[in-house]
């Protein structure tokens, strides 16, 4: 089997995600129409979640309930020397951080200022709502948007010959670890993925 279907970035699947609704943990649907061009992440949209399991909506770019990282960009109160420091991706974030100056040594709190976390973790890029479509596989998390989303990502995991067909380095088949690519892990992806089909169905149908 060859895989030889166009080099399309993840945010190419985003304009409809399946998420763990957070009220009753059902299939809930994120809608979005994405600008043409928003890599590496959508920006600009109008989004809206909906769940027919329990009628909980929202709507609008103002709330997140995904990860958050901090950052810290500031001058060293002892020698004046600019001290950068960055988080962990986080849900429940904090006031501030004991930093370290790389200049003096001296370790003094900052106060810290916190974004959106959207990249390498299993919610989706508007609301930040855990994704319904992910699977543990060996200690790692593999996640899709939606269905089309994962047949995409079976066929290409799923063939033995791949053609690189203008990947550029936003395209999703670029970003992918390294134990996804492995053709040793191949038949096991591929029957989490069959598995994960089959539950969603039965979820929605």
């Amino acid at each position: 089997m060859k895989f030889s279907q166009p080099a399309y970035p993840t945010v190419y699947f985003s304009e409809n995600i399946w998420v763990k609704c957070p009220k009753c943990s059902e299939p809930a649907l994120v809608h979005s129409e994405p600008r043409k061009y928003s890599i590496p992440f959508p920006s600009n949209h109008q989004s809206k979640c909906t769940c027919s399991s329990c009628g909980f909506h929202q709507s609008g770019n103002d709330q997140w309930a995904g990860y958050l990282q901090g950052f810290v960009n500031q001058s060293c109160g002892h020698c004046g020397t600019k001290v950068c420091h960055s988080t962990e991706p986080t849900k429940k974030p904090y006031q501030n951080a004991k930093v370290t100056c790389e200049t003096c040594q001296q370790t003094r709190e900052y106060e810290i200022a916190w974004y959106r976390y959207r990249s390498d973790k299993p919610t989706d890029p508007y609301f930040g709502f855990d994704l319904w479509l992910q699977v543990d596989i060996k200690e790692n998390v593999l996640w899709l948007y939606n269905l089309e989303h994962l047949h995409y990502l079976r066929d290409y995991v799923s063939a033995k010959l791949r053609e690189d067909n203008g990947r550029h380095k936003y395209s999703m088949i670029t970003n992918l670890p390294q134990w996804v690519k492995s053709s040793k892990n191949r038949d096991l992806i591929v029957k989490k993925l069959n598995k994960l089909e089959e539950e969603f169905r039965k979820k929605t149908a």
